[in-house]
């Protein structure tokens, strides 16, 4: 009878937590998570599963894997943003279960459970299992797809490993195009050269690998093609693929070091563990992998945090290998050294947040984090002195450290969001308006989401001028119309509502 691993599923319980906890408090945020949630809802409602529509326009932005798994636990559990998120936290908790496996079968079990503890416990990954992006679904299916191969390496005569390898790949293509298939697939090939095994292709099965591949991810792609022509290769694959690296696309822009940035903000206090690790000459695979990353979107002109999220799960095992040693009596010094990175980098942001210069509506939000801060530079001294008795106190300490501070996020912080977001609050507010217009402001997604989760369709329809907009007014049926606040001053129109700099006017207000 095999033994039940107590340890594990603590770990897994403890990230479903994490995960899980008050995951539907916060609204629904712009611009992804509402594009997402947005489709989601159009495709349940009006039956067109195959194309994506938002705002009842095509939407080819990424596949439609996840919003078609989205859209069927809206039908089944009703449209909430607990049910819009729950694909998320799932793969949240998947890559984490999945990290030990790999971890694991490349080191041991101690291994395994360090690298999904620190996996788990990263600041980015942490954000992003908790929000309806395609990110953490990108990030699982990669993971997933490069575990197995590593499994099919190691026995090769079992072909069923290849084949989930790449039927992995294929649904990460189905998340969020290419990307699924090119991100392991090169990380694969650079480990065979590593190793100097590129005959080992040959032992994977690529020619029913393949056909598995093109089974499950091209018949969308095909009929997409055929349906919408130039359009959709244009927009899917030109505008979404090739155009990140010729210009930053919807105002995202940053320097080539910008990921190096988000890893260690977002890996504390394990990045600190991180630099020393990679100085360990990590395994051929995770380095690949972590690498291919970096170069794929260091060079793009885009620069969005979320893109390299796959790169987390290599990234952890590198560093749960580190750890481990630490364990074993190696590296004490570099181990000091890594806490003290992280105190220090803690200590750095609080100084900075008392340089930086936000409207006054954030100050509160900003005095929150500043106090959540003081409590990691607490947590990271007491760290430091945990590691003279013992390092896995240390490593307790902070996992420990980060569990309060990211449930207190969540608890606190999240909620003082919510005063600066409107959409939620407006779209309730309209009753049964078929059209809505937004006039000299942008459109947010999460709007489309909270109109169409109540009442579809309702379209929202660009106002161009002030003609255009009195015209719209002055319909015998009752409209509303989507402004800032100081265009709404502007004019003589009845004001339903009004949040955080917006306004929604009405030609008729009970």
């Amino acid at each position: 009878m095999k033994k039940i691993n107590y340890v594990l599923i603590a770990l897994l319980l403890f990230s479903a937590l994490l995960f899980f906890y008050q995951l539907g408090a916060p609204s629904v945020w712009d611009n992804d998570e509402g594009q997402l949630l947005g489709s989601s809802v159009e495709m349940l409602k009006s039956g067109e599963f195959l194309t994506p529509h938002l705002n009842s326009e095509v939407y080819f932005h990424k596949p439609p894997f996840m919003a078609w798994l989205t859209s069927i636990v809206f039908w089944l559990f009703g449209f909430s943003e607990f049910a819009g998120r729950s694909w998320a936290a799932v793969c949240g908790v998947g890559g984490v279960y999945v990290t030990y496996l790999f971890g694991k079968k490349l080191y041991s079990e101690r291994v395994g459970l360090l690298s999904a503890l620190v996996l788990a416990t990263s600041g980015l990954y942490f954000a992003l299992s908790r929000m309806a992006l395609v990110d953490i679904m990108l990030c699982f299916f990669i993971t997933l797809s490069l575990y197995l191969f590593y499994s099919g390496y190691k026995e090769p005569e079992k072909s069923g490993w290849f084949y989930g390898s790449y039927a992995s790949m294929a649904l990460g293509t189905m998340t969020k195009g290419p990307l699924g298939l090119v991100i392991p697939a090169i990380s694969i090939l650079i480990f065979l050269m590593l190793e100097k095994r590129l005959d080992f292709i040959f032992k994977m099965r690529p020619l029913k690998g393949l056909l598995i591949y093109l089974l499950i991810a091209s018949p969308w792609f095909i009929i997409e093609t055929i349906r919408q022509g130039t359009y959709f290769i244009d927009i899917i694959f030109g505008l979404y693929l090739f155009n990140i690296y010729t210009k930053p696309l919807q105002q995202h822009p940053g320097p080539v070091y910008y990921y190096l940035i988000i890893v260690l903000l977002t890996m504390l206090p394990w990045s600190g563990f991180l630099i020393s690790a990679l100085f360990k000459k990590p395994q051929g695979l995770l380095l690949s992998w972590a690498g291919i990353m970096f170069l794929i979107f260091s060079t793009a002109a885009t620069k969005v945090p979320g893109y390299i999220l796959p790169a987390f799960p290599a990234l952890a095992l590198i560093t749960g290998k580190y750890l481990n040693d630490v364990l074993e009596g190696k590296n004490r010094k570099t181990f000091f050294a890594g806490l003290l990175f992280a105190g220090v980098l803690v200590l750095l942001l609080i100084i900075a947040g008392n340089y930086i210069s936000i409207p006054a509506e954030y100050l509160g939000a900003l005095a929150t984090l500043k106090i959540l801060l003081y409590f990691m530079l607490a947590g990271a001294l007491l760290a430091l002195v945990f590691q003279f008795i013992r390092p896995l106190y240390s490593i307790y300490a902070w996992a420990g450290i980060l569990v309060v501070f990211f449930l207190a996020l969540v608890t606190v912080f999240l909620p003082l969001a919510e005063g600066q977001k409107y959409t939620k609050d407006f779209a309730r507010k309209i009753d049964g308006a078929k059209q809505v217009g937004y006039y000299q402001t942008w459109l947010p997604p999460s709007f489309i989401y909270y109109l169409n989760a109540g009442n579809y369709p309702v379209v929202v329809k660009l106002i161009k001028d002030k003609r255009e907009l009195r015209t719209y007014m002055r319909q015998n049926e009752k409209v509303y119309c989507l402004t800032a606040d100081m265009e709404a001053k502007r004019f003589n129109y009845p004001l339903a509502m009004n949040k955080a700099g917006y306004a929604l006017i009405s030609n008729k207000v009970k």
